[in-house]
């Protein structure tokens, strides 16, 4: 009797596609980030005035460009495997960590050749640059949740943390191509600020929408 109600059960069970949760969350991520591009847009050279390529400073612009994608490309390293009931992975969370470290000395070296500056340090836009990158970051965060609800994680907090670091990355990633502050310092403390809130609210949000 326990035979026949499993394979009752299993009839109508289709197999997985392989790398299916690798495809739904690349295809969340661009829809996402499509979002975010149009919705930075928006809201930063239409109602804040600011110009697409607003740093003065190419070799800035490029640090900002790499530095932010990074961290939306480890995140991703991440996600896949935090989706699946036994994923663990440890390198790609790690490796942020560091990469953020590595920025903050980097920063802090340069700071302190120009005599602590405060200016080097807070720029124009510090109070509003972190919340501007988690607001950026909102969209692919929402979109990468929704693909994410449709797994089993191991642990739903660490799976939105993962989903929370490729949303903070892009998100700053998008706003990278309008801020024109060029302090190393800056994008060390305010950007890492920014993409870590992201990654947090992931992990918070994750705790809850995607519990099974």
């Amino acid at each position: 009797m326990t035979d026949d109600l499993i394979n009752r059960l299993a009839a109508d069970l289709k197999p997985t596609p392989p790398r299916a949760i690798e495809r739904r969350l690349i295809l969340a991520l661009v829809i996402g980030v499509l979002v975010t591009i149009v919705g930075v847009y928006l809201v930063l050279d239409l109602m804040m005035g600011r110009p697409f390529g607003g740093a003065d400073s190419a070799m800035m612009f490029w640090t900002k460009f790499g530095y932010t994608l990074a961290f939306g490309l480890l995140g991703l390293a991440a996600a896949p495997v935090l989706a699946r009931p036994d994923g663990r992975i440890v390198w790609p969370l790690a490796g942020a960590g560091l990469l953020a470290l590595l920025a903050l000395g980097s920063g802090t070296m340069m700071w302190m050749r120009a005599d602590w500056s405060m200016p080097m340090f807070m720029g124009q836009t510090a109070m509003v640059c972190p919340w501007l990158i988690t607001l950026a970051g909102t969209p692919v965060l929402i979109a990468l949740l929704s693909a994410l609800r449709t797994t089993a994680p191991r642990s739903p907090t660490l799976a939105g943390f993962a989903a929370g670091l490729i949303a903070g990355g892009f998100g700053a990633w998008a706003y990278a191509f309008y801020c024109g502050e060029t302090g190393m310092m800056f994008m060390a403390v305010w950007y890492s600020l920014g993409i870590a809130m992201t990654a947090l609210l992931g992990a918070v949000i994750g705790k809850f929408v995607l519990r099974w």
